[in-house]
């Protein structure tokens, strides 16, 4: 079960992600953070009352638990802020793959955050993945400058962020149920998020003018957080986060076809490489 679930969770994560290089060109990157919270919010309220109403998960509340939401909704305003940067500087492909780095920073942190093991299988496989990461990054024959270093930056710390989103996810679940911790991680972010954006008369126009697109975009993301909670309540973090990181070899390959982007045989390469790591993180 909590192999399928993360399964899943990876494809809803690579039709986000693409939705929002989609939206990346219209509207500001703090503006598509936002609305990366607030329009998941409708969807994940139905969910919520539902699943309590009909007894398939009991509302609990604790400041344990209370003060996790708050540090996950810290930690996702940055990884979010970061990736629709990301977005905004370099293509889709690229980026997807560098925040496949994630699970390196996770296999440093989870021992210690999470007490989740790390055996040496699983330091090869993130070795091969972060091999495949690096594989992705161009650099210019001439000058051996890094293509797009905005975006790598952008998408490096977002991939630290991320790790620690899991983290976080991993401990949260213990103290609730995977709904009740999304919804409640969504609604920290978005409160964290609106002050910068709905001050803005320009932020109000992109987001009514961008609405369908923000929506589409909150049925993925909504999707995807209850998957990824329901895959951590019986695999480990960086498993979870591994398997989740086959994302990228439908990104890289659908950001090649619709975004005419370049050095797509180069990162089908690394995105191999990439996912025979995961094969190994799996098996």
């Amino acid at each position: 079960m909590g192999v399928l679930a993360a399964l899943f969770t990876a494809v809803m994560s690579s039709a986000k992600d693409l939705v929002s290089k989609m939206l990346a060109h219209r509207v500001d990157p703090d503006v598509s953070t936002f609305a990366s919270f607030a329009f998941a919010l409708p969807f994940y309220a139905v969910i919520a009352v539902g699943f309590s109403v009909y007894g398939y998960e009991e509302i609990q509340i604790s400041s344990t638990f209370l003060t996790l939401v708050f540090l996950r909704g810290l930690s996702d305003v940055c990884a979010e802020g970061c990736k629709m940067r990301a977005l905004k500087h370099g293509d889709v492909s690229l980026v997807t793959g560098l925040l496949a780095l994630s699970p390196l920073v996770l296999t440093i942190l989870s021992p210690w955050i999470t007490g989740d093991t790390v055996t040496v299988s699983d330091v090869i496989a993130i070795s091969l993945i972060v091999a495949g990461g690096l594989f992705l990054v161009r650099r210019k024959p001439q000058t051996g400058a890094i293509v797009q270093p905005k975006a790598v930056l952008y998408a490096l710390a977002g991939s630290v962020a991320f790790a620690l989103n899991t983290c976080l996810d991993r401990l949260a679940v213990v103290h609730a149920g995977p709904v009740t911790s999304a919804f409640a991680m969504t609604v920290c972010a978005a409160v964290l998020t609106s002050p910068v954006v709905l001050r803005s008369s320009v932020a109000h126009r992109e987001l009514a003018g961008n609405a369908r697109g923000f929506l589409l975009r909150g049925v993925f993301e909504t999707l995807f957080m209850i998957a990824k909670m329901v895959a951590l309540m019986s695999l480990p973090a960086h498993i979870v986060l591994g398997l989740v990181r086959v994302s990228m070899l439908i990104t890289v390959v659908a950001g090649g076809m619709w975004f005419h982007e370049e050095d797509r045989v180069r990162r089908i390469v690394g995105t191999v490489v990439m996912y025979a790591g995961l094969l190994l993180l799996v098996l």
